[in-house]
């Protein structure tokens, strides 16, 4: 047997590239699939009736939130008032007289409704109750109201009326839950609504948060090979490196729904992007005025 051994055969760096180019793309799939079920996008807005049975209820609503603002705790919902059950449905005029009563905290709005009269249509202001916007995009508002009606008898008594209220789920750029909480008296409904952002929304803003990273780290990894010495300096690089510079506050303003500019994802992610990139450009012009050619 000869003493020599057979070389064993090497991967070429051609295909082992490959391999690794293979690898990443497959985590990436995985990644973007778990993120597709963990942000649920498919779901989308409904409506949800909550309150008394549909054929005992003497007072129908429409809710439908119209606009959030998160920075100043704040949720605009629009109330229509609908025909009672016995009403046909494209019959808005009221078939009775009473007050609807919206609490909201320790205020208390009313609206009178009149027999015979158009039904009436409002927009109030509540306030959020739970939720922060510095948690974006993962930040979940709390929102909660409480409804009553009642109508005055012939001895100038209240008469409470079953509530039935039908609510839209949707809002731009929010996803909208309304549940019916125990209220203090047997005639009121209380609601409870809940805001948290898309699964869209989530998953775009990591995706521009994840793009500063990157860039961050190109930054920092052309600047400090530069300045090193282990890659030679090529003057374009400057150009790349300014551009990134510019290039992470236009993907910062380009976050769905506005985030105010300090929310934790920022102190995370933006600023010390923002800082690297700088850093990276300072690092090649330092080497490009050691170590550059002469004129």
């Amino acid at each position: 047997m000869s003493d020599t051994e057979t070389p064993e055969r090497q991967i070429s760096p051609v295909l082992s590239r490959a391999i690794v180019l293979a690898v990443l793309v497959t985590l990436c799939l995985i990644a973007y699939g778990v993120m597709l079920a963990r942000f649920d996008m498919a779901k989308g807005p409904a409506e949800v009736e909550l309150g008394a049975p549909s054929g005992e209820a003497q007072v129908r609503l429409y809710l439908q939130p119209t606009h959030i603002d998160p920075v100043n705790h704040a949720i605009q919902l629009r109330i229509n008032l609908l025909p009672g059950s016995a009403a046909p449905d494209d019959t808005m005029i009221a078939d009775r007289s009473y007050i609807l009563r919206i609490r909201r905290g320790e205020q208390v709005e009313q609206i009178a409704v009149k027999a015979g009269q158009p039904l009436p249509e409002a927009t109030f202001e509540f306030d959020l109750e739970r939720g922060n916007v510095r948690d974006y995009p993962f930040d979940r508002y709390v929102s909660s109201t409480v409804l009553s009606a009642s109508a005055l008898t012939e001895d100038g008594t209240d008469h409470p009326l079953a509530i039935r209220a039908k609510a839209w789920e949707g809002l731009f750029g929010f996803t909208v839950e309304v549940q019916a909480r125990p209220a203090s008296h047997r005639d009121e409904l209380a609601l409870e609504s809940s805001f948290s952002r898309t699964g869209a929304v989530a998953f775009f803003s990591l995706a521009i948060y994840g793009a500063m990273f990157v860039v961050a780290i190109c930054a920092l990894v052309i600047g400090s090979l530069v300045f090193v010495g282990t890659r030679k300096i090529e003057v374009p690089f400057v150009g790349a490196l300014g551009a990134m510079i510019f290039a992470l506050p236009v993907l910062r303003n380009a976050l769905p729904g506005a985030p105010p500019l300090g929310v934790r994802a920022d102190a995370l992610i933006f600023f010390w992007a923002e800082l690297g990139a700088i850093v990276g450009l300072c690092l090649f012009i330092v080497a490009w005025a050691r170590r550059g050619a002469a004129p």
